[in-house]
């Protein structure tokens, strides 16, 4: 097979991480290959060509994207004339359904591969998606088993790929230099500040982490915190008057903070898979505007009781979850002080925890999904030359 040009497109943090992994794997297979696309710092850093940045781009929330639209217009135009223009081998779209979905039917008419990484969450909400991939894409790599029975109930060449986290969420160094590092009292609470790697998610919630620290710091003195900050958000955005309350570090040091961490306040979103991961108590906070969540209420399927993915996986409530007018300082401080105060309460979850991380598979997840995307590429070849 000649060396294969793969347009890559991520929208967001956590679709950055992960593309900018797969295409470390698939240029472990084919050195010469040539990736680009969309993404973020961390596809750029391990050499896919970025022709659009999503520094501008990660929204949340349905009236959050109206402000985004034309920017979004200008983006789906954008990358429709880079497929006309590049004729890529194969399309690696990760995550980010609203957005990959409207660029999915003009991708297939122009008869490229898609590969879909991390697709949409069918088998909690919106489950006509499924049907619409199935329709569209080459080939689908399913992070949950229960997810792959959806899309293959709906027609879909779906293959169980396993969940990506298991290869990536590992501390770097030991607790000790963690410790040493942040600068911080391995004899008293640690707490983690995780609002999220959006911008909206900063403005909704990260005041809201800093009010209850607040509160938790006048009951139990002792407590540290540690806010990681994404790279998708200006440190401009944290507030200095943070500084002598809380150790800020940068989000890539974030699974050396979780190792340390006695629990750990976060957005709900991927970031709940890397605390179960780590074996790290969390309590779980969400807000969007009251439209968007009025909308999104009618969309979810009620089977599902909960939006955290380790509630969703266990089937059950493992984890505190406050979402809208819930998530409130009062709230969210009066459960991580019973908490902490109840060691025997944090341990139960750490048990939970480990449950559901037994569930997910086993590593090597990235591995498969460059494997899935060059046999892709592969069946097409040998197609085209049956043709000729």
């Amino acid at each position: 097979m000649n060396d294969p040009k793969i347009m890559m497109v991520a929208g967001e943090a956590s679709g950055d991480l992960h593309c900018a992994k797969l295409a470390e794997k698939l240029k472990e297979l084919y050195p010469n290959l040539t990736l680009f696309g969309m993404g973020g710092k961390l596809m750029a850093q391990v050499g896919v060509q970025l022709d659009y940045d999503i520094s501008d781009l990660s929204v949340m929330g349905i009236t959050e994207v109206l402000g985004k639209l034309p920017l979004i217009i200008s983006r789906l135009k954008g990358l429709k004339s880079l497929i006309n223009q590049r004729k890529p081998d194969a399309i690696v779209f990760v995550d980010f359904p609203d957005f990959n979905l409207r660029l999915l039917p003009f991708a297939h008419s122009r008869k490229v591969p898609i590969i879909y990484y991390i697709p949409p969450k069918a088998w909690a909400w919106r489950r006509k998606r499924a049907y619409v991939l199935a329709k569209y894409t080459s080939v689908i790599a399913s992070i949950f088993p229960f997810e792959a029975k959806v899309y293959k109930e709906a027609g879909a060449n779906v293959h169980y790929v396993g969940h990506p986290l298991m290869d990536i969420v590992k501390p770097s160094f030991s607790k000790a230099k963690a410790y040493e590092k942040f600068h911080l009292d391995p004899n008293k609470p640690i707490i983690g500040l995780m609002p999220g790697s959006r911008i909206k998610e900063i403005k909704k919630l990260l005041g809201i982490m800093i009010d209850s620290a607040r509160i938790i710091k006048s009951e139990i003195p002792d407590c540290q915190f540690i806010l990681p900050v994404a790279h998708t958000i200006s440190r401009e955005m944290i507030p200095t008057h943070t500084d002598p309350l809380i150790t800020i570090i940068d989000s890539t040091d974030v699974y050396n903070m979780m190792s340390i961490t006695d629990l750990v306040i976060m957005a709900s979103g991927t970031a709940t898979l890397e605390s179960t991961f780590m074996i790290a108590p969390m309590i779980v906070i969400y807000k969007v505007s009251s439209l968007s969540y009025a909308v999104i209420s009618r969309l979810v399927n009620p089977e599902v009781k909960s939006t955290t993915l380790p509630n969703i996986i266990a089937g059950k409530m493992i984890v505190p979850e406050l979402l809208q007018d819930k998530a409130s300082a009062g709230n969210i401080s009066e459960i991580a002080i019973r908490m902490l105060k109840n060691p025997d309460e944090l341990e139960n979850q750490r048990n939970e925890l480990k449950k559901v991380r037994d569930q997910m598979g086993e590593p090597g997840a990235v591995e498969r999904v460059a494997h899935l995307v060059i046999d892709t590429i592969s069946m097409k070849n040998e197609s085209s030359q049956k043709r000729d």
